[in-house]
C-alpha cells in the first residue's frame, strides 16, 4: 500500500509519502524501499498509488509531457494526459475482464500531480483510477494511498495555505508518521518529502532535513500533551429537573 500527500502552502508544495513497497512471494508478504513521488521536467512532482507496474507505466506518459508542463498546467495539456491515462487504465480493465470475466481488482493507478507556472501559479491536480480528474487549488491538498482518509482528517483542521514551507513539510510528516504508527496497512520505510519552492524549483528534502522533522514531530506531540493536561476546562451546568 501506499499513502501520498500534496500539500498547498504559502510559498509552494510540499509532497510527501511513505516509503514501503508490498508484493507477494511464495513465504508470504514481501516489504522493501520504494520511491513514490518523482520529478518530472523543471517544475512538476508526480505521485501515485496502486499497482508498482501501472504507477511506471503512468508515470512514463507523465515524463512524455514534462515540456509541456514546464510550461504550466493548461487545459489542452491536461486533457491530453487525462486521455493517455484513461487510455491506459481502460486497456488494464479490459485485459483483465477478458482474463477473469471482471474488471474488478484490474492493476491501475491513482495519480496526484504537483505544479507550477511561469507566472508562480501553484496547480493541485488529481487523476481518479476512472480517467476522471480535479483540480484542487483551492481546496489547497490532495491524498491518495491506503490511510488517504486518516490524512484528509488531519489536513482539514489547519489552514495550509497559510503555513510557511517549513511547517508544510512538518505538518505532512505527522500525517505520514501518523498513519504508519496507527497501523494503516502496508504502510511503513523511510518517510520521503518533496517540494516545488518559491521560484519554482523542485527540492528534495535530504536525510538531515527529515531527521529534525522527526525531532519536532516529537516536540510537537509533548506540547500536545502538555496543553490537555494543563487545560482548565468550565464546570457543566447541571440542570435541575
Amino acid at each position: 500500500m501506499t499513502l501520498v500527500v500534496a500539500l498547498r502552502c504559502k510559498d509552494g508544495i510540499v509532497m510527501a509519502s511513505d516509503g514501503q513497497a508490498t508484493g507477494n512471494s511464495a513465504g508470504g508478504p514481501v516489504r522493501h524501499e520504494m520511491q513514490k513521488i518523482f520529478p518530472v521536467g523543471e517544475r512538476t512532482l508526480y505521485g501515485a498509488s496502486g499497482t508498482i507496474g501501472m504507477i511506471q507505466k503512468s508515470l512514463e506518459i507523465i515524463h512524455s509531457f514534462s515540456g509541456q508542463l514546464d510550461r504550466g498546467l493548461d487545459t489542452d495539456t491536461r486533457e491530453k494526459i487525462r486521455e493517455s491515462l484513461f487510455a491506459l487504465m481502460r486497456g488494464a480493465a479490459e485485459k483483465q475482464k477478458g482474463y477473469y470475466g471482471s474488471a474488478e481488482g484490474a492493476p491501475l493507478a491513482d495519480i496526484i500531480i504537483s505544479t507550477t507556472d511561469r507566472e508562480g501559479r501553484y496547480r493541485l491536480w488529481h487523476i481518479g483510477k476512472d480517467g476522471n480528474d480535479e483540480l484542487l487549488d483551492e481546496i489547497g491538498y490532495a491524498c491518495t494511498g491506503g490511510g488517504d482518509i486518516f490524512a484528509y482528517t488531519i489536513l482539514r483542521g489547519f489552514d495550509a495555505k497559510n503555513l510557511e514551507m517549513g511547517k508544510a513539510k512538518l505538518l505532512l510528516y505527522r500525517v505520514i508518521k501518523d498513519a504508519i504508527e496507527v497501523g494503516a496497512y502496508g504502510l511503513g520505510g523511510t518517510i520521503s518529502i518533496w517540494a516545488i519552492d518559491g521560484s519554482g524549483n523542485v527540492v528534495h528534502e535530504p536525510a538531515g532535513g527529515i531527521g529534525q522533522l522527526e525531532r519536532l514531530h516529537l516536540l510537537w506531540r509533548r506540547e500536545e500533551q502538555k496543553l490537555l493536561q494543563n487545560m482548565e476546562l468550565a464546570q457543566p451546568v447541571r440542570i435541575r429537573s
